[in-house]
């Protein structure tokens, strides 16, 4: 797919800037920037999770807490 992008002054020069740090043609440099870039800003667009949304991935355990005191009482030593 064919599609001309018209740059601000400053985005062509970052663009000339990277392209001559990387020396990958101008339009491989654009579509890297792109693919890296869209995620980023769908990101940003999406609504913040409701409150508790990971409630379930993170269940009071007592076998874990059992196991985190346990912990606490063996001696460690920095091995050398």
């Amino acid at each position: 797919m064919r599609t001309t992008v018209d740059l601000d002054k400053e985005t062509g020069n970052e663009l000339t800037r990277v392209v001559g740090l990387t020396r990958e043609k101008q339009a491989v440099v654009l579509r890297q920037a792109i693919r890296l870039g869209l995620p980023l800003l769908a990101n940003r667009m999406q609504s913040p999770r409701p409150e508790g949304y990971f409630a379930d991935a993170y269940k009071h355990n007592p076998e874990r807490q059992r196991l985190e005191k346990a912990m606490l009482s063996v001696q460690q030593r920095p091995e050398r």
